[in-house]
């Protein structure tokens, strides 16, 4: 099943975003053009005003979709909230839960690999490290772990490279290193490619010597434990992998966080 949908949603056909009508895509593809050339907008008054102004004259058009994935960008990126009337059947009464269920929307897993791939390109990652930190991700909605997907694109990743805490493309340094072992500096890049990067590396030692065992210094968020984990397996290892995390976590009897969600996973 190469699709992202709750259980109740396993039998419905997937709906799609495609306008019906020429003056639709017309605005439809003003808007992903908006987003594309410029992913850093939504931080510009100016560019958040364009987008406002599109995606209105988009929502006036007829037949347009309300489930267009194009209005959660336009709520949750650049704060802009359109409503649309309850539309009523055909006997005047409103549509029930049930009904209002068939409106859910199934969005492909490559579909959404690829968007998350653009967005990493547009900030300058490189094409290869842009693959696997988009392939990272979607592989943790593979998995139904919805926390750590998809959904950490914008918080995690774009915000945090727009604030400078992360960045895009920065060189991975081995300090020092063993035949089974090594020390690697990230540089504060994405820690979606320097983490397969020195799985890797861990995997590769352990092939020839028996043994790999990678840590690395000055990285980020690197996703779901578990995707290493699989790497090793993959490859016919036993793997392990685990990072530290900011304190979000009081201790016992305690008000102020002070321990991190740390996790560590075998594989």
């Amino acid at each position: 099943n190469n699709q992202r949908h709750s259980n109740n949603d396993a039998r419905r056909p997937p709906k799609t975003f495609m306008p019906t009508n020429g003056a639709s895509r017309t605005s439809r593809k003003e808007l992903l053009d908006l987003i594309g050339n410029n992913p850093g907008g939504h931080l510009d008054e100016s560019s958040r005003f364009k987008f406002e102004t599109k995606l209105r004259a988009y929502a006036n058009t007829p037949n347009v979709d309300p489930s267009d994935v194009l209005f959660a960008i336009g709520s949750s990126v650049y704060g802009t909230n359109i409503s649309f009337p309850v539309q009523e059947q055909t006997n005047g009464s409103k549509p029930s839960d049930e009904e209002e269920k068939e409106t859910n929307i199934i969005i492909d897993f490559d579909y959404m690999k690829a968007f998350m791939k653009d967005v990493f390109l547009s900030y300058g990652v490189k094409p290869v490290h842009a693959e696997t930190c988009s392939e990272v991700l979607i592989e943790a909605d593979r998995r139904g772990i919805d926390s750590h997907g998809f959904g950490r694109l914008k918080p995690i990743y774009c915000d945090r490279m727009d604030q400078g805490i992360l960045w895009p493309d920065k060189p991975i340094d081995v300090i020092k290193q063993t035949d089974t072992t090594a020390l690697v500096d990230g540089n504060l890049g994405l820690g979606l490619y320097i983490g397969p990067h020195c799985m890797q590396m861990a995997i590769d030692k352990a092939k020839k010597h028996g043994v790999g065992f990678v840590v690395v210094q000055n990285s980020t968020h690197y996703g779901i434990a578990g995707y290493y984990a699989t790497m090793a397996t993959d490859a016919g290892c036993i793997g392990l992998s685990g990072t530290n995390a900011r304190p979000s976590i009081a201790p016992t009897f305690g008000v102020e966080p002070m321990l991190g969600t740390n996790p560590l996973c075998f594989g």
